[in-house]
C-alpha cells in the first residue's frame, strides 16, 4: 500500500494528474485516519487540477476529507474547487472562514484566504486583499503566498496599464526568493528557483510587452541556476 502511494505521490509531484488519481482510488480502499485524510485530499486535487477537471467528484472528495479530518486548509480548497461550479456560493464560503480564522487569530491560514479571496473578487476590490495577504505573509515568514500576493498585485496593475508599477512589484518578488536561494546548499538552489518558475515566466512576459529584451534576457537569466 505505502508502495503504491509512494508512486502516485511521485506522478502527482509531477503534475501527472491522471496516472496519480488511478493509483490514488486503488489505494483507498482499506486506509484510515490521517493517510485517509491526506489520499482523499490527493484525489480531490487530482480531478480538480487535470486538463479535463472534474468538479463534482472533486468536490466529493475534498468534502469527505474534510468529514474525516476537518482540515481547516482543505475548507480553503473547497471553496476553491466549488468557485469553478459557484463563484458566489464560495466567496460567501470564503468569507465566513475569513471571519472565523480572523476571529481566532489563526494567523497561519490569513495569507492564504486573503489571496483566495481577491483572485474571487478580482478587480479593484481584489487590491486590499493582495495587501493583506502581502503584510500578513511577511509577516508570517510565508514566502509562498507572500510571492504570491506581489505577482497578484503586478497582475492588476498591469492590467490597469501601470506596467512600471507591475514590474517593481515582481522585482520584489524575485528579490525575494532570491534572498532565501543565497541560504540554500548548492544542492538545493536548482529545485528551489524552479518552483519559482511561473514567477521569472510572468516578468519575462511584461518585460516584452514593455519591448525591453535586455530586461527580459536579464530576467530569464535570473530563473535559471547551472
Amino acid at each position: 500500500m505505502e508502495d503504491a502511494i509512494s508512486k502516485a505521490d511521485k506522478f502527482y509531484e509531477k503534475e501527472m494528474f491522471d496516472q496519480a488519481l488511478q493509483i490514488y482510488l486503488d489505494a483507498l480502499n482499506g486506509l484510515e485516519g490521517e493517510k485517509r485524510v491526506e489520499v482523499l485530499r490527493k484525489i480531490a486535487e487530482c480531478y480538480f487540477y487535470r486538463d479535463n477537471p472534474d468538479i463534482n467528484n472533486s468536490l466529493r472528495y475534498i468534502e469527505e476529507a474534510i468529514k474525516n479530518g476537518n482540515n481547516f486548509k482543505d475548507r480553503i480548497l473547497h471553496f476553491m474547487i466549488l468557485s469553478e461550479k459557484d463563484p458566489q456560493a464560495a466567496l460567501a464560503e470564503a468569507k465566513q472562514l475569513l471571519d472565523e480564522a480572523e476571529k481566532n487569530k489563526m494567523d497561519e491560514v490569513l495569507p492564504e484566504l486573503y489571496n483566495n479571496i481577491g483572485l474571487l473578487l478580482w478587480g479593484d476590490e481584489s487590491e486590499s486583499y493582495f495587501k493583506k495577504a502581502l503584510e500578513t505573509s511577511k509577516k508570517m515568514n510565508d514566502l509562498e503566498n507572500y510571492v504570491l500576493s506581489l505577482q497578484n498585485l503586478s497582475y492588476l496593475e498591469k492590467e490597469k496599464g501601470n506596467n512600471g508599477r507591475a514590474m517593481e512589484y515582481l522585482e520584489e518578488a524575485m528579490n525575494a526568493v532570491e534572498e532565501v536561494m543565497k541560504k540554500l546548499p548548492k544542492s538545493k538552489k536548482k529545485e528551489f528557483i524552479s518552483s519559482y518558475s511561473d514567477l521569472y515566466d510572468q516578468a519575462v512576459s511584461l518585460a516584452m510587452d514593455m519591448e525591453d529584451y535586455d530586461l527580459a534576457m536579464k530576467i530569464a537569466n535570473r530563473g535559471r541556476v547551472t
